[in-house]
């Protein structure tokens, strides 16, 4: 079984596990063979991810293969209220915001009921997300750090709903930004894309039901400690903890999923945080950070420096770029038939050169 993106399904794969609506009903069970027209009905209805059968993996027992920061069903559920609500939204026009609190609640709610979230390493894949999923993974990002760094309850609470709302002033633009390099647009839309922050704070600023801490947030997310940031290119000294928690969370998910720029591979986004967490990041969040998301996550196929091809199927908590794997072929090309597996930390030589997408 192996966890597959759907824009990579080819057709006539065999599901490996149920595909469930967002209401938990049955969309398509366990052992259909996905026919090429299923795809796009798959991709419309906001499925990602499905496992599917593999020959080459199929006794291959992955080690917490689905876990994440928040579960799954929670984050679809969040991801609903939030399309819900900003989809109906009109600039200004605020009555209904106030309901994405009940989305924050819900990522706050599932970090806080399992204790081994707070120091297990999450398996976090790119996924090409919308600006809603996004904002429901900066929130989870974000909660719990704040959580990991002993935050009051109420400030944690304030940061979530100001991670929900983050992004809401895009909603009033046509500039691209999904997957696309908004540093390389046109001066114009480049400064039109900007302005998001801005329209997002003027929106929210009257609004009582949210503190100060969320309503800076908005503001403040772009910012960098090194002035480099933007709207008004604030340093350290100018950007209180919490925003600073949510500017590395935000930053890590934009590059993993194509929020304003180019989608990275996961080790990728994780070396570009380390790069700028003695600049543009807080050392300290930027490297929680990293440390509890996989460099490699279970499922991923990689190369190494011995020219083989294996699978990620377990991690060194202490150590996340240097997981587990089961060799499944050799330098040659050809299938190891004999179980091979390698743990980095014991196999100091060898390094990985690359991810098979």
């Amino acid at each position: 079984m192996i966890l597959v993106q759907v824009n990579d399904l080819k057709g006539n794969e065999k599901l490996a596990r149920h595909i469930l609506t967002e209401s938990g009903s049955e969309l398509m069970a366990k052992g259909t063979v996905i026919k090429k027209e299923y795809i796009d009905r798959l991709t419309e209805l906001g499925i990602e991810y499905v496992f599917v059968d593999d020959s080459k993996f199929l006794d291959i027992d992955f080690e917490n293969e689905n876990k994440g920061i928040i579960k799954e069903k929670v984050k679809e559920e969040s991801r609903a209220i939030v399309k819900d609500v900003l989809e109906k939204h009109i600039y200004k026009n605020t009555s209904d915001l106030e309901k994405l609190c009940v989305a924050a609640d819900n990522i706050i709610n599932d970090i806080t009921s399992e204790e081994e979230v707070m120091e297990r390493v999450a398996n976090i894949r790119k996924s090409g997300t919308d600006i809603y999923a996004h904002c429901i993974n900066v929130c989870a990002f974000a909660t719990l750090l704040a959580l990991k760094n002993n935050f009051d309850k109420e400030v944690v609470r304030e940061i979530a709903k100001g991670c929900i709302l983050h992004d809401i002033g895009l909603r009033y633009m046509d500039v691209p930004y999904e997957n696309v390099d908004v540093d390389m647009l046109p001066a114009k839309e480049r400064s039109e894309f900007r302005k998001h922050v801005i329209l997002g704070f003027d929106t929210l600023k009257d609004e009582n039901w949210l503190s100060q801490i969320a309503k800076d947030i908005v503001l403040f997310h772009h910012e960098r400690n090194d002035g480099t940031g933007y709207p008004f290119k604030n340093n350290a000294k100018s950007l209180d903890d919490t925003v600073k928690i949510v500017e590395v969370s935000d930053a890590f998910d934009c590059l993993l999923n194509g929020i304003g720029c180019k989608q990275m591979k996961v080790h990728e986004v994780v070396e570009y945080i380390r790069f700028h967490s003695l600049t543009a990041f807080e050392e300290k969040y930027a490297t929680q950070l990293l440390r509890m998301v996989a460099m490699y996550p279970v499922g991923t196929k990689v190369i190494t420096s011995d020219e083989e091809i294996g699978v990620v199927i377990k991690q060194n908590k202490e150590c996340v770029d240097r997981p587990v794997l089961k060799i499944i072929s050799d330098k040659y090309g050809k299938p190891v038939k004999e179980e091979t597996i390698k743990d980095m930390t014991e196999c100091l030589t060898m390094f990985i050169v690359d991810t098979v997408d």
